[in-house]
C-alpha cells in the first residue's frame, strides 16, 4: 500500500492538536489529524467541561443549604446524582459531536483513527497505513499519574477519570493530593454529603504557589467539614472489612512522625499528570523527551528540527488556553514564516475551589527562585463592601510590583469570582501597567473588581524610582 501524503501530520486530536490543524488548514495546506480516541481531547471529555459540570451541582447545594444567613431557607434538598451525571454526560457528548463537526467541515482536514507510531522523522504508521510529510506536530496530551505506593495497585483507586464518570457517590472518600483535582472534585463530594479525607505531601494545599493561599483554602475546607492532613508519608494501601485503607505517617519524617489509617470506600489518586509519549516511538524520529515531557525550543520545535510539539505533552502548562495557543503556534512555525514564539508571562491559572484560585505572573516564591526583588500588599474579601454585601467575604488579593518601575509583576487572588476577576490583572500585564496606571482605572462601586484597587494604591506609595 502507497504511503498518503501530507503537508503536515498532526498527532493528537485534543486542544492543541486541533488547534494546529484548525491554522494549517486555513493556510491551505492537506493535513491528517491523528487521534487513536475516543476523540475530543481531555478538556472535553475528561477535564474542564465535566467537571465545571459536576461542580456547579455541589455549588447550588451548598449555596442552597447555607442561605439563612441572606434570609432565605431551603428546608429540605434533594440529590439526585444519577441525574447530575446524566446532565454531565449529555453535555459532554454534545461538546464532542461538535467539535467532530468543526473538524467534518474542513475539506482538507482528514482525520484518522489510530494509534500513531514514527517510522521515522517524516514517515508514520496507523495501522496498517503510512503517512508522510515534511512536517509534524505531536499534541499526545498527558496521563494521570499513578504514584508507586504499596498495595495501592492491588486494591484500586479512582482517578479523577472514575471520579467524574461514577453515578453513585461513595460514603468516605480518600483524595491523595493537593493540587487542582484533589481540591476541586474533593470539594465537590464532601458538599454532596461524602465524608472527605484529603491528604497532602507538601505543607498546604496548592504547593506550587504562595503558601498563605494553601493555608487560607485548607482552613475553608475544615471549616466545611472536610479532614486535610498535611506533611504525609504513604506506608501502604491495604483492605480493612469492606473498605480500602491508607496506612500514613504525619509530621517530621527524622521523628517517626505520627502514624495514622484512614479508611475510605474509594481512594482518588490526584497527583497530577504526564506526558502522554506510549507507542511513539520517538526514537526513531530522533526526538528526546521523557515523562516530565518533550524537550521543545521557544518555537516549539522538537530535538528534530522537523518535528514540533504542542499542549500538556510539552510539559509546560497543563492549561488548555496554553494548549491551544501552542498548537496554534507550533502549526505556523511548522509551516514556515516569521518565526513565533511562546509567552508564558501573563498565562492565568485558575482552580475552581469555592472560594476559588486564580494566578497570574510571578509568585513570590518565583521571584524569590529568580532573585528578582519586588514588593507586595494584599487585601481582605471582608473588608469590602460588595463581598459583605454578597456575603462573599472569604479569601484576599496579593499584588507583586517591580520597586522601581511599579510595574504590576504578579496578582494571586483566593476569593469569590477570582476566575474572571484576574482577567482585569492579565489586560493589565499584557499592556505593562504599573500600579499607578490601575488607580486611575476607574473601577464601578460597589464590585469585587474594587479589590485590586486597594493593593495598587499600597504599592504606588512604596515606589522608589531610580534616582529618585
Amino acid at each position: 500500500m502507497a504511503a498518503a501524503s501530507y503537508d503536515l501530520l498532526v498527532i493528537g486530536g485534543g486542544s492543541a492538536g486541533y488547534a494546529a490543524a484548525r491554522v494549517a488548514t486555513d493556510r491551505g495546506k492537506r493535513v491528517a489529524l491523528i487521534e487513536r480516541g475516543p476523540f475530543g481531547g481531555l478538556c472535553i471529555l475528561k477535564g474542564c467541561m465535566p467537571s465545571k459540570t459536576l461542580l456547579r451541582s455541589s455549588e447550588l447545594a451548598r449555596l442552597a443549604a447555607h442561605s439563612a444567613p441572606l434570609g432565605i431557607s431551603a428546608k429540605e434538598i434533594a440529590i439526585d446524582y444519577p441525574a447530575i451525571v446524566r446532565r454531565k454526560d449529555a453535555l459532554v457528548r454534545g461538546f464532542a459531536d461538535y467539535r467532530r463537526q468543526e473538524v467534518a467541515r474542513r475539506e482538507l482536514l482528514t482525520l484518522i483513527d489510530g494509534e500513531a507510531r514514527f517510522l521515522d522523522a517524516h514517515r508514520v504508521r496507523v495501522g496498517a497505513q503510512e503517512l508522510t510529510a515534511p512536517r509534524s506536530v505531536i499534541a499526545t496530551g498527558s496521563r494521570i499519574f499513578v504514584p508507586d505506593i504499596p498495595g495501592l495497585a492491588g486494591q484500586g483507586c479512582w482517578t479523577s477519570d472514575e471520579a467524574l464518570a461514577s453515578d453513585t457517590l461513595p460514603q468516605r472518600l480518600v483524595v491523595i493530593g493537593g493540587g487542582v483535582i484533589a481540591c476541586e472534585l474533593g470539594q465537590h463530594f464532601a458538599r454532596l454529603g461524602v465524608q472527605v479525607t484529603i491528604l497532602e505531601r507538601g505543607p498546604h494545599l496548592l504547593r506550587r504557589h504562595d503558601p498563605e493561599f494553601g493555608r487560607a483554602l485548607g482552613g475553608y475546607f475544615e471549616e466545611e467539614g472536610i479532614t486535610l492532613h498535611t506533611n504525609v508519608r504513604f506506608h501502604e494501601v491495604t483492605r480493612h472489612g469492606r473498605s480500602k485503607m491508607a496506612v500514613i505517617s504525619i509530621g517530621d519524617p527524622e521523628q517517626a512522625g505520627r502514624r495514622l489509617s484512614v479508611h475510605g470506600d474509594e481512594i482518588l489518586i490526584a497527583t497530577g499528570r504526564t506526558a502522554n509519549l506510549d507507542g511513539l516511538d520517538l526514537a526513531a524520529a530522533g526526538v528526546r523527551g521523557g515523562a516530565e515531557g518533550l524537550v521543545v525550543d521557544e518555537q516549539l520545535r522538537t530535538t528534530h528540527p522537523d518535528i514540533y510539539a504542542a499542549g500538556d505533552v510539552t510539559g509546560t502548562f497543563q492549561l488548555t488556553h496554553v494548549a491551544v495557543r501552542q498548537g496554534e503556534i507550533a502549526a505556523h512555525n511548522a509551516l514556515g514564516g516569521p518565526a513565533q514564539s511562546a509567552d508564558y508571562r501573563i498565562v492565568p491559572d485558575v482552580i475552581f475551589s469555592d472560594p476559588p484560585f486564580a494566578r497570574v505572573g510571578l509568585s513570590e516564591k518565583d521571584a524569590a527562585l529568580l532573585g528578582r526583588p519586588v514588593l507586595t500588599a494584599g487585601y481582605p474579601y471582608d473588608d469590602l463592601g460588595k463581598a459583605i454585601c454578597t456575603g462573599q467575604t472569604k479569601g484576599f488579593v496579593k499584588m507583586l510590583a517591580d520597586p522601581t518601575t511599579g510595574e504590576i509583576l504578579g496578582v494571586g487572588l483566593l476569593g469569590a469570582s477570582a476566575p474572571e476577576l484576574i482577567h482585569e490583572a492579565v489586560v493589565a500585564m499584557h499592556y505593562r501597567a504599573t500600579v499607578a496606571d490601575l488607580m486611575q482605572m476607574p473601577h464601578f462601586h460597589p464590585t469585587l473588581a474594587e479589590i485590586f484597587t486597594y493593593p495598587a494604591e499600597e504599592l504606588a506609595a512604596k515606589i522608589q524610582p531610580v534616582g529618585a
